[in-house]
């Protein structure tokens, strides 16, 4: 009777097993998209409330560095880092002063890249080029 129930659960082990579908891995952004012309906008002697107007809420704020913000960006696609990058705005006396770091240069908007990428992959009919 053992040996039945042992038999039984083995098959369905190895038929289940046989079924499992590929993991599906998810495109991840993460951090503060940061373009060109919002570093463009800032000016010298701005607030910290008018930067982060601009630029928006920092990801990373010290509580033992005050006068600097860290603007972080990561795209991962598939356990793969696709593009990656820091500004870092700084202050003093809670007036701008400087910024370092660069932002890569596009030809698309970052909030439209992944939705464009995503129709090159599922476009199932290609015109061919001749």
């Amino acid at each position: 009777m053992q040996f039945r129930i042992l038999t039984v659960l083995l098959s369905f082990l190895f038929i289940s097993a046989c079924s499992i579908p590929k993991v599906y891995k998810l495109t991840v952004q993460q951090g503060n998209i940061v373009t060109q012309d919002m570093i463009d906008e800032l000016k010298i002697g701005m607030t910290k409330r008018q930067v982060a107007y601009v630029m928006g809420t920092p990801l990373i704020r010290s509580p033992y560095q005050q006068n600097r913000w860290d603007y972080l960006y990561t795209l991962e696609r598939r356990d793969k880092v696709v593009k990656e990058y820091q500004v870092t705005v700084f202050f003093e006396d809670d007036i701008y002063t400087h910024i370092e770091g660069e932002v890569p240069q596009e030809d698309e908007p970052e909030n439209q890249q992944e939705v464009l990428e995503d129709k090159k992959e599922n476009n199932l009919l290609e015109i061919p080029s001749e």
